[in-house]
């Protein structure tokens, strides 16, 4: 059974639904705003993390100028809180659809590390594989 604080468990569930979110709404400001400043992200489109919050902000941009709209859906998973550091699994699925067109389902999970700072959660590192995808075309 797990008897971490309730507190830190319900504000790095809001910390999951900020980053849903932001993605959402492709507001790299609210996005941005859930890594600390050393941050590392590594999705499979990357050969290596990109490290630093700026960095990892800057790759957020890049994609999300590819995408149209994306829709997505987070659960968190496994929370292991230890004073001002934690882990976790971040189940996702989403619905993105792509400027060039046609659409692409994802339904993969992060392997996160997140970190406490002047009383509030963030990201430390999210490192997403994917579970299973699928392409549609339109046409």
């Amino acid at each position: 059974m797990n008897i971490n604080p309730i507190e830190d468990r319900l504000a790095i569930r809001e910390l999951v639904e900020m980053f849903t979110i932001g993605c959402m709404r492709a507001d790299s400001g609210l996005w941005g705003s859930t890594w600390v400043d050393e941050a590392s992200w590594k999705i499979d489109a990357m050969d290596v993390p990109t490290v630093g919050k700026s960095n990892v902000i800057a790759f957020f941009e890049k994609i999300m100028g590819n995408i149209e709209f994306v829709t997505m859906s987070s659960f968190p998973s496994g929370l292991v809180i230890d004073s001002d550091k934690a882990h976790g699994k971040t189940y996702s699925q989403e619905l993105l659809f792509p400027k060039a067109g046609g659409q692409k389902i994802l339904v993969g999970c992060y392997d996160d590390e997140y970190v406490k700072r002047g009383g509030r959660w963030y990201f430390l590192s999210r490192i997403y594989d994917t579970m299973w995808r699928s392409v549609v075309a339109t046409g």
